[in-house]
């Protein structure tokens, strides 16, 4: 399997390099880092005087999420942060009698938070972290059965909330690898210093020092976060992170036919109301986003196009159905964010092996169109209220968070078009896609969260969860979309 991926990686690198790629994906770091600021695309039509000066939705969703001090994860304001903690400990798995045991105690735990919600790194520390150091080990040591004589081990962790996944990687590697904790480096990139904060005290606190943990308030995005270049051969994990990145929206009245037209976002100065309108695509990193998109049903183990271009023979069918039950227009929303995340990795940390882990469907979306967002405020004690837009009045703003499913094969399509931009590469590499299940399955010691009835959450729950591996283990663990 492995060296089928490999030889389908090198035709398609072939076919890039001889002129079939669009030059889209030319752009170097500063026409990058341009694409993604203050430079607007000139819309059709001239903005009204009612109006203040439009922006794509991916402008509008990074201030919402992230704007200083009144972004969803960036405003201090609040009494707390929106990612919670278990502060009276780690859940006792054994001790619960099964699944109504296993929800009745987050329920129980949600009661006590503010408005916070918890992720599976914190439901499930210290195992989830323990797991993925086994993962790390195995593909840092590789063949090399001395730990003394292996290079530092160098690890970036992107949005790592309390850091409690920080502070229990670390003790992992502490109590596993003593001679690799010696020489390793772990960095927390936050683009929220209250969170940054967070990070850095929990982890000072579990007694991992500033010559081992350090972190940064930055945004993961932008090149400048990331500082020099550096050709060193280091881990990046994203767990939970690419759902809040910004995406864009694109629109075309006929399903499957004509151009793509982009999405401004523009207020009303007197009503202070926002509206979405459609112009003429001319956004570069939109551009270069649609260009991984077609991409990925080339590079799909399985055959499937992924969530914008699914195929088979049941799924033609559904297509159908809804092209005569719809209006005939598409709308798809398309993950910029994390295309100029890929980007940016490429470019400054371009011996990087990247993991992560994210949602690839969500329930209960009010929002038209493919990989739409769900739109969530958090109430105390863990209830949400859902809202059927993203365009929230002013009393709102700050309070929602915006998250959007991930198309993994779309990512996998993502990071192959910018590694073969990658000059330190000889040629693209393609990323395995598992399921958390199959990941646990591997690296976790799923004993430790078994319940009386044989329910075990760690494989059960969180089942529209996958993984991204950006880099063959010592050993193959190869099941693309496997979900045994």
């Amino acid at each position: 399997m492995l060296a089928r991926r490999a030889r389908r990686a090198r035709e398609i690198t072939s076919l890039l390099a001889r002129g079939a790629r669009s030059d889209v994906f030319l752009a170097n770091d500063a026409s990058r880092e341009a694409s993604t600021s203050s430079r607007r695309s000139k819309p059709s039509n001239e903005t009204k005087p009612s109006e203040a000066k439009r922006t794509l939705l991916r402008e509008h969703l990074h201030d919402a999420l992230y704007a200083p001090n009144k972004g969803y994860f960036t405003n201090d304001r609040k009494t707390s942060a929106p990612v919670g903690t278990m502060d009276e400990g780690a859940i006792d798995f054994k001790a619960l009698r099964g699944q109504d045991d296993y929800f009745g105690e987050l329920n129980r735990r949600y009661a006590r938070l503010g408005a916070q919600w918890l992720t599976p790194g914190e439901i499930f520390a210290p195992h989830y972290a323990d797991a993925l150091v086994r993962y790390i080990l195995e593909t840092h040591r590789g063949d090399c059965g001395d730990d003394e004589a292996l290079e530092p081990l160098r690890v970036y962790e992107i949005g790592g909330g309390a850091g409690t996944f920080a502070s229990g990687f670390l003790d992992a590697v502490k109590r596993e690898a003593p001679k690799v904790y010696e020489k390793m480096r772990y960095t927390s990139i936050d683009i929220s210093k209250r969170l940054c904060d967070d990070q850095l005290n929990r982890v000072r606190r579990s007694g991992h020092a500033n010559d081992v943990h350090d972190a940064t308030v930055g945004d993961a995005t932008s090149l400048q976060t990331w500082g020099a270049t550096n050709e060193e051969t280091c881990f990046v994990i994203a767990l939970e992170v690419l759902d809040n990145l910004p995406h864009d929206r694109v629109w075309r009245p006929k399903r499957g036919e004509g151009e793509w037209m982009q999405t401004e976002i523009v207020r009303n100065l007197t009503t202070g109301e926002l509206a979405q309108r459609e112009a003429p695509l001319a956004d570069a990193l939109i551009q270069r986003t649609l260009q991984a998109i077609d991409l990925t049903a080339d590079l799909a183990v399985d055959g499937d196009g992924g969530a914008y271009n699914p195929r088979g023979f049941m799924h033609s069918i559904r297509r159908a159905l809804t092209s005569l039950a719809s209006s005939g227009d598409e709308t798809w929303f398309v993950p910029t964010g994390s295309m100029q995340l890929m980007e940016t990795l490429h470019a400054k940390r371009p011996n990087h092996r990247f993991i992560a882990a994210d949602f690839d469907t969500l329930p209960n979306v009010r929002i038209e169109g493919v990989n739409a967002p769900l739109v969530a405020t958090q109430r105390v004690g863990g209830q949400t209220d859902d809202h059927d837009t993203y365009l929230l009045p002013e009393r709102l703003a700050g309070s929602a968070d915006v998250f959007f499913p991930t198309c993994f094969d779309t990512l996998r399509a993502i990071d192959f078009a910018t590694s073969s931009q990658n000059t330190h590469r000889a040629n693209a590499r393609l990323c395995t896609i598992v399921t958390t299940k199959k990941f646990m399955t591997d690296y976790a010691d799923v004993a430790a969260t078994v319940t009386g009835s044989g329910y075990n959450p760690l494989l059960q729950d969180f089942s529209n969860t996958k993984f991204l591996l950006s880099g063959a283990p010592a050993h193959p663990h190869d099941h693309d979309h496997d979900d045994h």
